[in-house]
């Protein structure tokens, strides 16, 4: 792969264009990052022109300014509020036409206007009653950033220059996600049609960097990462600074019909606005020179005719690349910045998916496009350069396939280790909230610096990666460590502790690298073939079972470039069927055992054992509130994406009832020799011998469901009301065979004694479950993993996104709940998928190497 010039060839905009004579066409190709064709744009470069009297000489701004005060920010809000005073007690602004308007927001309802439109020289004066109102500020619980731009909107002014300049630290979520998203695209369309730029600042990695681009993107704006508050105090004092000087009044640029895209690029402004419409310029001064690109999507064929140059490492692709970034189409963002060509960019941020990395992603693409000299460095190929390393999913794989020849650097694993998630302790809390410690605790055998390969497992709807290690306990007493040897009439001096490490989490990595010790020669070659062993930051040629060597995952694809995934029609009805019928066989067992007596469970659970021997310490949250905890900081938010499949009739396998709720809903349990009927039965009772089933008598009130339509044959099949086949059927998939066998006899009016239901219960149930994760991990997993990482669907399914309204409308059986409500959908083929967001918690500053 040649390389070549790293110099961008683009133009330099002329003061002096005009736009009905100076345009400049070039073309390029949208390359994915397998280096194949994806689209062919041609590109018009049309230079702005202002002319001296197009700039009045002042104009009275308005200076909104809209601060995050929410939990996050306990502990900055104090130099964030001495910062804002500094900032707004300048002698340089002594000379301004400028009033400014200062709001708070926190949760839905806890907006505050603390000064309106008040003029900054009465602010400026000493012990002015405005900035006592900003050394009141405090912070307080979550995020509602759109009743604080819908406050901002009733203030502007015709005839008047607005600068709004948003604030937040962390995620809009109150009341959810979904619905802030919405609430602040409203907002912003509206704002378009006045005279009004909103600048963003996303202050900390914590901050939603994507829908803050967006916003900023709508509103002729810029959005800007702020690590610290003094980079806060000067982003806020350039938007002041720049509406002190004579700003251009308001342009719209429209666009022609037959474009699909134009973006306005002001490298002196450092601004880059793109939209499939009319484009509004707002906020330039008037020596600020401005560009608008326009991009036609055209064929292949027209692209090979069309005489003009092609321009792929071009000023153009890199604005195309960061405007596409703002509107959050992330993938059409990346192979932007591949088609370029700059292999430095495209090597760095091939993986950008959470907020962190969208942020870096786009303040390099800024570096690249405002400071030329700094792209003379990057790798500049004559082609894309394509990452063809193993991805994580296929190395994780080859991991569990040789996972007895190899040992993990334990010590290495929790120093890198980042945690995602609610911190929780052992114990339960009483009456008034105290905690309550187990009365037993757990001592390590194995004291050692290297534990074996875990086990992987890709959560069911999230983009999630688990590692689920296994060590040596022992149980001791908390009081005096006396150990516990025998429970039950079982040792328990040697138990399995399992520790969880999320490896990814919502497509975000936590675990850079691996050091690891490799027994097998065999799955050494195995690793060294697919290049992700090191030493020493070398690549590694001879296997030595004394090294430890060095596995880094940082630098690998998460997902293959060109995966292949299969069509999951037909799999919903299947995962649907095994989990009503292992609902069933659960509610059997919930209190019985194939192994130990009802005395001996007891005995297990008072000691924290499960009847598989597992240790299952109670546990709760660290705090005691969650309010609290969020006003003061101890936890944040952030939003996890769910993917979950469902049919045309049933949205999911959450819809499912559990089985003793359907028992209760659908049947009778009476006694045969009584006929007394029971009240709130459950399937515990089913090993009764005189315990019979027949149908309820259901009330007019009760509304037949298509959930209630697919479970019912199961259950009546189950219960011997009728012999449709279903639950044999499902059996015999699973190779269930003894379970069969047993219930045709209990069909077939045959005794069948407790102890051999409970075997052949128990048996099935591990089938079921067995058969359920290879579905999941062969089929299932890798494609929500694919739309998790990236947000969306494969290119191959292509299909097109529906509201939860839209779907309801087409199908009316549908039920969704508050966060599928503003999900969105696709149809594939018979399968429906849903993809919604979520708030998810954590616990902040959490010492690094805490387990799961």
């Amino acid at each position: 792969m040649a390389k070549k010039s790293s110099k961008n060839n683009s133009a330099k905009p002329s003061k002096n264009s005009s736009t009905s004579t100076q345009n400049t066409r070039t073309k390029f190709t949208l390359y994915n990052f397998a280096g194949k064709e994806k689209a062919y744009y041609l590109v018009d470069k049309v230079h702005l022109e202002r002319k001296p009297g197009d700039i009045p000489e002042k104009s009275v701004a308005h200076s909104i300014i809209i601060i995050d005060r929410s939990g996050s920010m306990y502990g900055d809000i104090q130099a964030l509020k001495d910062t804002l005073i500094k900032l707004l007690t300048l002698d340089e602004y002594i000379n301004f036409q400028l009033v400014i308007t200062l709001i708070s927001y926190s949760s839905k309802g806890d907006v505050t206007c603390h000064f309106k439109r008040i003029p900054i020289q009465e602010v400026m004066k000493q012990n002015s009653p405005y900035l006592e109102a900003i050394r009141q500020i405090r912070a307080t619980y979550a995020t509602c950033i759109s009743q604080s731009m819908e406050m901002a909107k009733s203030m502007i002014q015709e005839g008047e220059l607005t600068a709004i300049t948003l604030h937040s630290d962390g995620y809009a979520n109150d009341t959810s996600p979904s619905a802030e998203a919405k609430a602040l695209e409203t907002i912003c369309q509206e704002l378009k049609g006045k005279d009004v730029f909103v600048n963003t600042i996303a202050y900390s990695y914590s901050s939603d960097f994507k829908l803050l681009s967006k916003i900023a993107n709508i509103v002729s704006g810029v959005c800007i990462k702020a690590g610290d508050v003094k980079e806060v105090y000067n982003a806020i004092y350039s938007t002041s600074k720049l509406l002190g000087s004579s700003v251009a009044p308001a342009i719209e640029e429209p666009l022609a019909a037959d474009y699909s895209y134009q973006i306005l690029f002001s490298q002196s402004a450092k601004k880059i606005n793109g939209t499939t419409g009319t484009i509004k310029i707002c906020g330039l001064k008037a020596d600020d020179e401005a560009i608008i690109y326009k991009y036609k999507q055209i064929t292949k064929e027209a692209y090979e005719q069309l005489d003009v140059p092609v321009a792929q490492n071009d000023e153009s692709v890199y604005a195309f690349a960061k405007a596409n970034l703002a509107e959050g189409n992330l993938n059409t963002a990346k192979y932007a910045i591949a088609s370029t060509f700059d292999a430095t960019l495209t090597e760095r941020h091939a993986k950008a998916l959470t907020n962190e990395q969208v942020a870096d992603f786009a303040q390099d693409i800024d570096i690249a496009l405002f400071y030329p000299n700094v792209l003379k460095e990057h790798e500049i190929l004559d082609r894309v350069k394509v990452n063809e390393k193993t991805s994580l999913l296929e190395l994780i794989k080859l991991l569990e396939e040789h996972r007895s020849s190899i040992i993990i650097n334990f010590k290495h694993l929790q120093e890198n280790y980042q945690r995602k998630g609610i911190k929780r302790v052992k114990g339960s809390r009483d009456a008034d909230g105290n905690l309550v410690k187990p009365w037993l605790t757990t001592e390590y055998i194995d004291k050692t610096d290297y534990i074996g390969m875990g086990s992987f497992e890709i959560n069911h709807n999230t983009a999630t990666v688990n590692m689920l290690v296994t060590r040596k306990v022992r149980l001791v007493k908390a009081e005096d460590k006396t150990p516990i040897i025998e429970v039950a009439g079982l040792l328990v001096n040697d138990l399995a502790a399992f520790n969880n490490y999320t490896i990814v989490s919502d497509g975000d990595l936590n675990v850079k690298s691996l050091r690891v010790k490799i027994s097998s020669k065999k799955a050494f070659e195995a690793l060294k073939e697919q290049g992700v062993l090191e030493k020493d930051n070398s690549p590694v040629k001879e296997f030595d079972f004394h090294d430890e060597y060095t596995i880094k995952l940082d630098n690998l694809p998460l997902v293959p470039f060109e995966g292949y995934y299969s069509s999951i029609d037909g799999l919903f009805n299947q995962l649907a069927e095994i989990k009503v019928l292992s609902s069933i066989i659960s509610a059997h067992l919930k209190e019985e055992s194939d192994i130990f007596l009802p005395e001996q469970l007891e005995e297990l659970k008072k000691h924290y054992l499960s009847k598989s021997l597992y240790i299952n310490f109670p546990t709760t949250n660290e705090y005691t509130d969650i309010n609290e905890a969020l006003a003061t900081g101890t936890i944040d938010s952030r939003v996890s994406y769910k993917i979950d499949i469902g049919s045309k009739e049933i949205l999911n396998l959450s819809k499912l009832h559990s089985a003793n709720k359907f028992l209760d809903r659908m049947y009778q349990v009476y006694d045969k020799e009584t006929g007394e009927i029971l009240q709130k039965p459950t399937f515990e009772l089913a090993f009764n011998e005189n315990t019979a089933y027949n149908h309820k008598q259901l009330s007019s009130r009760t509304k037949i469901t298509k959930v209630d339509e697919f479970m019912k044959p199961i259950f009546d099949n189950f219960l011997g009301l009728e012999q449709n086949g279903v639950v044999t059927a499902i059996l015999a998939r699973v190779g269930a065979d003894s379970l069969v066998r047993v219930l045709q006899d209990k069909w077939d009016g045959k005794p069948v004694g407790k102890e051999e239901m409970v075997t052949a219960l128990t048996a099935a149930d591990k089938k079921l479950e067995a058969y359920v994760e290879r579905i999941y991990r062969d089929k299932i997993c890798p494609l929500v993993f694919y739309i998790g990482s990236t947000g969306l669907l494969p290119d191959e399914m292509q299909p097109i996104a529906s509201t939860a309204d839209e779907l309801a409308a087409k199908y009316p059986n549908l039920q969704f709940s508050k966060d599928e409500q503003e999900g969105t959908f696709f149809e594939v083929g018979e399968s429906i998928l849903s993809v919604y967001a979520k708030t998810e918690y954590y616990t902040k500053k959490v010492a690094v190497g805490v387990e799961e």
